[in-house]
């Protein structure tokens, strides 16, 4: 299977959201396909569906965004885009709160 038709350059992936969905658990229940819980509701994500990810939630559905959930699920395929804005996200977080020597 190939790899999800994210347009990660038009898109890109917002920290916020990436912060957030390390929350969440996400739990494989077929090929691309998973059920996202550990915030409010949980919610189902396919990341295949007509060549590109769905999400049942309303930042997805309404916002046309990537939302935490569609992340979620990303980061365990171990999508690599999604991996790399998580090491920019840790650099943020070190940078926001230095440890104090």
């Amino acid at each position: 299977m190939s790899e999800p038709a994210i347009d990660f350059d038009a898109l890109g992936v917002d920290l916020d959201r990436l912060e957030r969905c390390l929350r969440l658990r996400a739990a494989r229940t077929g090929a691309g396909r998973y059920h996202v819980a550990g915030g409010g509701q949980a919610h189902w994500v396919d990341l295949y569906t007509t060549d590109i990810p769905r999400c049942d939630c309303g930042d997805h559905l309404w916002r046309d965004q990537i939302c935490k959930h569609i992340l979620a699920a990303l980061l365990r395929e171990g999508d690599e885009r999604v991996l790399s804005a998580l090491r920019e996200l840790v650099d943020t977080l070190k940078n926001r709160h230095p440890m104090a020597a």
